[in-house]
């Protein structure tokens, strides 16, 4: 079919003719694949379109909830973890699992870390870290680890701390080797607390990180 055909085949009857005929049982052949193909390119981006058109409203909806929720806190001046928690639980089915119910659940899981119920905190972090991204996954990463060593189990949080840390990119790498380093020095492994503060030192000089960790170093 791709051969061309020159002005004197086209006024040739019979070449011309057989052509065609070609053509036309080739078409017979494959039109159904074609317009399968074609159908199937439609109806895709046709779902795509109509996903994003959906996913747009969900999260514009989502938005404005959240912020009527925050208006309707600073108006009635809610102010402890509890009256949070009482507030804004209710709505995070509404809310799913948009980024602005997203933001709504890791709001839950830190009046649950204020009030000090480390079960619930992580609970809620880890609804964050399963369904987000980016910078809100990394915060409710954090907030699991602080929270489990809250509770006293270091090997725990030393676990989350360095899964945090292997992270690319992490925001909050050099937060999570002060973990490490934290860990490592309950656990009365200071060899590896110290190579956790001197790299911290070294990486991230001039910061309050650094200074952090060589106040921990000093008290090894």
């Amino acid at each position: 079919m791709s051969k061309k055909f020159s002005i004197k085949d086209i006024k040739s009857p019979d070449k011309f003719f057989k052509a065609m005929l070609t053509f036309i049982g080739y078409l017979r052949h494959n039109v159904k694949m074609y317009l399968a193909i074609s159908g199937a390119i439609i109806a895709i981006t046709a779902i795509v379109v109509v996903i994003k058109s959906i996913n747009g409203s969900r999260e514009e909806k989502a938005r404005r909830t959240l912020y009527e929720l925050t208006v309707k806190l600073q108006d009635v001046g809610v102010k402890t973890p509890d009256e949070v928690i009482k507030t804004v639980t209710p709505v995070l089915d509404k809310l799913g699992n948009t980024n602005a119910g997203l933001e709504a659940r890791y709001m839950v899981s830190e009046m649950y870390y204020e009030k000090g119920d480390w079960d619930n905190a992580v609970k809620n972090y880890n609804v964050v870290i399963k369904k987000g991204d980016g910078l809100i996954k990394e915060l409710a990463m954090l907030g699991v680890a602080y929270s489990i060593e809250n509770k006293g189990d270091v090997q725990g949080a030393l676990a989350n701390y360095l899964k945090l840390k292997d992270m690319n990119p992490s925001v909050y790498k050099a937060v999570a080797m002060l973990g490490i380093g934290r860990c490592y020095q309950k656990l009365g492994d200071k060899n590896k607390a110290l190579s956790s503060y001197e790299t911290i030192i070294i990486s991230y000089p001039d910061t309050d990180y650094a200074r952090l960790a060589s106040a921990a170093k000093t008290g090894l």
